[in-house]
C-alpha cells in the first residue's frame, strides 16, 4: 500500500510550477486534469479541482490486492465503506471513513495506464 496524498488545484499550470520548484523535479504524468510526482513512498498528485474545491487535500492509498479483497477484510474487522467499488478513469476505488469522519480514498491503479 502507498500513500498518495491528492491536492485539488484551481490552476493547473501554476500548480506544476509551483511543486516542481518545491519537490526539485519534474512529474512523472501531467495533464490538463491531474499531474503525479513520484516522492519516496508514493505520489504526490495534483487534480483539477471542479469550481472552488481548489485548496482541499484528500488522502488516497494505493493497493496492489484487489479491492473486493480488501473490502472483505475490513469488513471482517468491522469496518464498513462509505462507498463501494467503483470503476473511475484510473482504475478503481472506494471510500472509506475513518472513526472521526475523514474521508479516505482506496485506489486500484489500471495497469495499463500504470504499469510498475
Amino acid at each position: 500500500m502507498r500513500l498518495q496524498p491528492i491536492i485539488y488545484v484551481d490552476d493547473m499550470q501554476r500548480a506544476i510550477a509551483w511543486y516542481s520548484v518545491v519537490l526539485g523535479r519534474q512529474p512523472v504524468t501531467a495533464s490538463s486534469h491531474w499531474t503525479s510526482f513520484a516522492v519516496e513512498g508514493g505520489n504526490l498528485a495534483l487534480h483539477l479541482g471542479p469550481g472552488t474545491s481548489g485548496g482541499r487535500v484528500e488522502l488516497s492509498l494505493v493497493v496492489d490486492e484487489p479491492l473486493e479483497t480488501l473490502e472483505e477484510r475490513l469488513s471482517a474487522g468491522g469496518i464498513s465503506t462509505v462507498r463501494g467499488v467503483a470503476d473511475e478513469a484510473f482504475g478503481r476505488s472506494l471510500l472509506l471513513a475513518d472513526p472521526d469522519g475523514t474521508h479516505i480514498q482506496v485506489n486500484e491503479h489500471d495497469p495499463d495506464l500504470y504499469p510498475d
